[in-house]
């Protein structure tokens, strides 16, 4: 399409919606027809229906559970149980009364 200011490309997204509305009317239908037998606005059209086409393959391609990277439940679940392990150990480990684990920075006098 031209740009978003083509009145041919209004035209068409305007056509476009009312036929993905599904029910014309008997004069919306005839305006339909008159509208796209100029070359323009049949070229117009078939561009937009090719770019919702595409759409709609790439939606089905994207849809969540279509990819085949996500990880299973249970490895998302052990990858939680052990990032709360590890924080329990550095907070024991802080707790301890180990003076090597503290610095001059800490707030805390050991």
């Amino acid at each position: 399409m031209n740009s978003p200011q083509h009145p041919t490309d209004e035209e068409a997204v305007l056509w476009f919606a009312r036929l993905r509305r599904g029910v014309m009317s008997l004069e919306e239908r005839a305006g339909f027809d008159a509208w796209r037998r100029e070359p323009e606005n049949a070229a117009a059209m078939a561009e937009l229906e090719h770019i919702w086409q595409s759409l709609e393959i790439a939606k089905d391609h994207f849809r969540p559970g279509a990819s085949p990277s996500r990880r299973p439940a249970f490895a998302r679940s052990a990858l939680v149980a052990a990032a709360c392990v590890i924080c329990l150990g550095i907070g024991i480990i802080s707790y301890s009364g180990d003076s090597s684990f503290w610095t001059k920075l800490d707030w805390v006098e050991r």
